[in-house]
């Protein structure tokens, strides 16, 4: 059964929409709220009819509400009402909002609306999602999978990229503010991280550089943020992008561990271990086969109390985690729904580089092995001592043969000329070293070593005493580019059979 907030009828059914009225009609459950809650039922703004409260944090609460101009369903954040009585908290609320509306990242939540109604409340529309907080999953799970760790926190840094770049901070990161969203048109369910509640910090009186009152916090007011503060934001100091991966180290320790490293219920103790105290090690906490030693020191890395020791960018934190010897670690960066797509090139265009790598190493390999498979059939070719013994066999009449080495090099064919090497590969080779590949491969410059000299995993170098191999065909990797047929052309040329 549902019932109109206006008219109080009720109807049964599918019905959404109330017939006298047109309003949309509230669920039982969200209609006994409204009797504690003056909002649920009313319409904001003259355009959002607010239809449930979501939930309800230390700077306002957030409900469910339709958009009337468009008919589709958002996220409505209502500020605490003292919030909108301070021009200057009115002024910041306003600026900050404009910078977030411009984040566009998938990772991070999209707000589509903001402003102020008749009665002095600033609001936040955002996007609608379905799914549960991070902390939800925490308190229900305890310590995630490895890779699910990573996948989560990748999310989380890239949706810090964009918005550190920007020049916004986030300035409260918690596990209450991301969400693991589900996306329907995703076909295989998986989730996507979402990064909520950018720059609200920052429109509290004072703004976010003002120094934290343990009072207030204790109270509610930025509940739960000092266990994930870091030590500068701690000591009322200001704060750069760093200070939100110090908050990321945090909750990375919390998902492969299930507790955070200080966990102490008084929040002026809290912020003074943030300060003071060095944080206890992942692996001491869970020694599990599945944490491998760099991950472990990953995380030391981003708790660290000096900003300058922890990873300086986002990007940083993310090339460190592509690192790590996790099976998964990697495959966490192309999942969801906007894998593949034109905004996250990186990882398909990491993988071309390895390959051209490769092939531009064989290719230069080939090339330096290409001078003694020409000598073989010379005297050239010899050790040093070689050229005057056949010099001086003809002189001795007890041995009337031949010399012992052919001398006629302008009888062997002329090779086939070799097409240049396209010098230029398709990405950058720094590509190549920030994201290697999870599968197993000798570094490009033992193979060509190995094929120069004879040694390593690389094929046997061409001499005369070794029968030229044809390479391997095609494979559709070696496919992508120009400068990958240039690199098989070549070497096909040089091994062929003279």
């Amino acid at each position: 059964m549902r019932i109109c907030p206006a008219c109080q009828s009720s109807f049964s059914g599918s019905v959404t929409r109330c017939s006298h009225d047109g309003r949309r009609l509230l669920t039982v459950a969200a209609f006994e709220r409204s009797m504690d809650d003056a909002l649920i039922g009313t319409v904001l703004a003259d355009r959002y009819d607010i239809l449930d409260r979501l939930g309800v944090g230390g700077m306002g609460t957030v409900y469910r509400a339709e958009q009337r101009a468009l008919g589709r369903d958002v996220a409505v954040k209502v500020l605490r009402r003292e919030l909108g009585r301070d021009p200057d908290t009115v002024a910041r609320f306003h600026r900050e909002a404009q910078a977030l509306s411009n984040l566009r990242h998938p990772n991070t939540v999209a707000v589509l609306d903001f402003g102020q109604t008749a009665d002095g409340l600033l609001f936040l529309v955002m996007e609608l999602l379905e799914g549960e907080m991070l902390s939800t999953r925490l308190r229900r799970d305890g310590a995630l999978p490895v890779a699910e760790a990573l996948r989560i926190t990748t999310g989380i840094l890239r949706s810090l990229g964009e918005a550190h770049r920007a020049g916004i901070v986030h300035r409260d990161l918690k596990p209450d503010n991301i969400f693991l969203a589900r996306v329907d048109a995703h076909a295989s369910g998986e989730e996507l991280v979402k990064v909520v509640d950018f720059g609200v910090a920052k429109i509290r009186p004072g703004g976010a550089d003002a120094p934290i009152d343990p009072l207030s916090t204790q109270e509610g007011t930025v509940f739960g943020t000092p266990r994930y503060m870091s030590p500068e934001q701690a000591q009322g100091r200001p704060l750069d992008g760093r200070s939100d991966l110090y908050a990321v180290g945090v909750m990375l320790f919390q998902m492969l561990t299930g507790v955070v490293p200080f966990g102490e219920d008084d929040a002026v103790v809290v912020m003074a271990h943030h300060i003071m105290t060095p944080p206890p090690r992942v692996l001491d906490l869970n020694p599990s086969a599945a944490i491998p030693p760099e991950l472990d020191a990953l995380v030391a890395a981003a708790l660290k109390k000096r900003p300058a020791d922890r990873p300086e960018t986002a990007e940083e934190f993310l090339r460190a985690i592509e690192a790590l010897p996790v099976d998964g670690a990697r495959t966490g960066l192309t999942s969801g729904p906007f894998a593949g797509s034109a905004r996250h090139p990186r990882v398909t265009a990491t993988r071309t580089a390895s390959a051209l790598a490769l092939l531009l190493g064989l290719g230069i390999a080939l090339f330096t092995a290409l001078p003694s498979h020409r000598r073989a059939s010379t005297p050239i070719a010899a050790p040093a001592a070689a050229p005057v013994a056949a010099r001086e066999a003809p002189t001795q009449p007890e041995a009337p043969t031949q010399p012992a080495a052919p001398t006629q090099p302008a009888a062997a064919p002329a090779p086939a000329p070799v097409e240049p090497l396209d010098p230029t590969p398709a990405t950058p080779a720094a590509f190549v070293d920030a994201a290697p590949s999870t599968e197993p491969r000798t570094p490009v410059g033992t193979v060509a070593r190995g094929i120069a000299h004879g040694t390593g995993s690389g094929p046997s170098p061409v001499t005369a005493l070794s029968p030229p191999r044809r390479p391997a065909p095609l494979s559709p990797l070696e496919r992508l580019s120009q400068p990958a047929r240039n690199a098989r052309a070549a070497a096909s040329r040089v091994l062929a059979p003279t």
